[in-house]
């Protein structure tokens, strides 16, 4: 049976989805004094309870992202799934002046989801499913250990928008100090946290993003996979308990999660900004593009356990950094 229309995330199943409202705290230290191993959590800061809600429909309609466009020398090449690397004699120019919100792209309204049904590319059909919006120009690498968040809403918005392809350190950076502005609490400490990366996502045009967890590998994956399909946008997962970020660029599945409710995430596709650094703990960072197998995938993906997340519980949650519309 086709199920084009139906909501995606109101599933009587998914009970025990998880969607966090903007000012749940939760910071991602890529790399602290102490490297990639140590995410550090913000104190003294009030915590706004999560509650149950049923997400709106995913809509087709494109959003508007703002103008972050690169010169045309920062483009990579096209073809195979290259790893554009970060330059490291490009540096900021050291006259730059702290930057203000006014210095930022201006944030672009974006459509409310849709009630009309949305119109899928490819359409729903039965049988093995895959789908794959990567694009090798659209990768970029964190410029400094500690900008993984920024650089995974960097290639978010590259793979969205890709008439505006922008991979450059300066970008890189407002992307940083636009995350850890959005926070509800003064940053001390270096990262960002899951709000500055989906309330910024938004706020730019790039359409409506939310943090969902699910204490199942297997609905988390699926739930990923439902908001893939039915946005055509790419996803984030918190990983490495919790210390860093990772862009979901597509999935493989037993079936097409437009089609129908049977179906099973066998594989994603990553694209992990540590690429060509390595963690002490976790080991290098994977190559643009990698399609990782689920077994594969949960060695990184680990469930997130946090004082600050009393509803994820003791053993945790895979969170999933979901595109809504």
């Amino acid at each position: 049976m086709i199920r084009h229309h139906r909501p995606v995330l109101t599933r009587s199943n998914h009970r025990q989805l998880v969607p966090l409202l903007a000012a749940i705290l939760l910071t991602a230290a890529c790399g602290s004094s102490s490297g990639p191993d140590a995410a550090a959590e913000p104190t003294g800061a009030a915590v706004t309870r999560a509650t149950v809600t049923g997400a709106p429909r995913p809509s087709a309609q494109a959003s508007t992202g703002p103008t972050l466009s690169a010169p045309a020398s920062t483009v990579g090449a096209t073809g195979g799934p290259q790893a554009p690397r970060p330059d490291p004699d490009a540096t900021a120019p050291a006259s730059s002046a702290p930057i203000q919100p006014s210095s930022l792209p201006t944030p672009q309204a974006t459509a409310a989801p849709s009630p009309a049904p949305v119109a899928l590319d490819p359409a729903p059909k039965a049988g093995r499913f895959q789908i794959d919006l990567f694009q090798p120009q659209a990768f970029v690498a964190q410029y400094t250990p500690d900008w993984c968040v920024p650089a995974s809403m960097q290639m978010m918005a590259n793979l969205i928008a890709p008439d505006r392809i922008d991979r450059t350190r300066e970008t890189q950076r407002k992307l940083y100090v636009l995350a850890r502005q959005i926070s509800p609490w003064t940053e001390t400490g270096p990262g960002a946290a899951i709000v500055g990366w989906t309330v910024g996502l938004e706020q730019l045009g790039y359409g409506r993003f939310q943090e969902l967890a699910d204490p199942s590998m297997r609905e988390a994956l699926r739930i990923m996979a439902r908001q893939v399909r039915f946005t055509n946008k790419p996803a984030g997962l918190w990983v490495w308990d919790g210390d860093h970020a990772w862009v979901v660029s597509g999935f493989k599945s037993t079936g097409d999660p437009a089609y129908t409710d049977d179906f099973e995430v066998t594989a994603v596709w990553v694209e992990d900004p540590w690429s060509g650094r390595v963690s002490s703990t976790w080991g290098p960072g994977r190559e643009p593009h990698t399609l990782l197998s689920t077994t594969q995938l949960r060695r990184a993906w680990t469930p997130f356990a946090s004082i600050h997340r009393p509803q994820y519980g003791e053993d945790g949650m895979f969170v999933v950094i979901a595109p809504i519309a």
